[in-house]
């Protein structure tokens, strides 16, 4: 792929971004009615009648999502690199970084509900906590804590904002999402509600930025 073949697939990755951010919301938000205050065993039976689709919207929000997200990390550095810089070297970085720990997340959970289905057959009990530690570990590396996305866009933010590319209010929206996606660190939800809230309008109008940006931007 040539730099000026990245602008069309990195403006609709990030458009697909926010398409999977928003389906996720009307998912998890809407459709899913895990029981909570049941027992193992009602817990275990909802899970096991809701693997496959369960299954779908894991590959799709942490995977597919992290296939995606390293497109637009990609055509971000090019379009960012044009006057070369440490930071954007640096905000390159955290954007792989957080591909990474988002497919990753998304193994470990689509692993977890495999293991989880095969043990509650015989141990609701055990394959409840299974479920419940794997879980844990899935959203610790790429869900709930959005640290090393929200310095990723803020870099990101920040350095097209210094260069004048795209549009500032864009960035300064930016900005504010990333600082959301920091105080995801606080044990308050609202703050990974609100990030993923915002960031949808931020990806959105990224993808559109990006499709209309001069392709010279690509290129070196």
């Amino acid at each position: 792929m040539t730099l000026i073949t990245l602008q069309r697939p990195s403006g609709w990755a990030a458009i697909l971004l926010a398409l999977i951010y928003i389906s996720a919301f009307v998912y998890y938000g809407a459709l899913w009615a895990f029981p909570s205050d049941g027992d193992a065993a009602t817990k275990m039976m909802y899970l096991t009648d809701h693997q496959l689709v369960t299954s779908i919207f894991m590959f799709t929000t942490y995977i597919l999502f992290g296939v995606v997200l390293s497109i637009l990390v990609a055509g971000l550095n090019h379009v960012l690199k044009a006057k070369e810089s440490a930071l954007c070297s640096l905000a390159t970085a955290y954007g792989y970084i957080w591909v990474v720990l988002v497919i990753a997340s998304g193994m470990v959970a689509l692993s977890g509900i495999d293991l989880t289905i095969d043990t509650a057959a015989s141990d609701p009990e055990k394959a409840l906590e299974i479920w419940t530690v794997l879980m844990t570990i899935a959203q610790s590396i790429g869900g709930d804590n959005e640290i090393v996305g929200a310095v990723w866009v803020i870099l990101v933010s920040f350095l097209a904002l210094r260069e004048k590319i795209m549009s500032a209010k864009l960035h300064i929206l930016g900005l504010f999402v990333g600082l959301v996606g920091i105080l995801t660190v606080l044990p308050f939800s609202l703050f990974t509600e609100l990030f993923g809230v915002f960031q949808i309008i931020w990806f959105l109008w990224l993808g559109v930025c990006l499709l209309k940006l001069s392709p010279e931007h690509f290129s070196n």
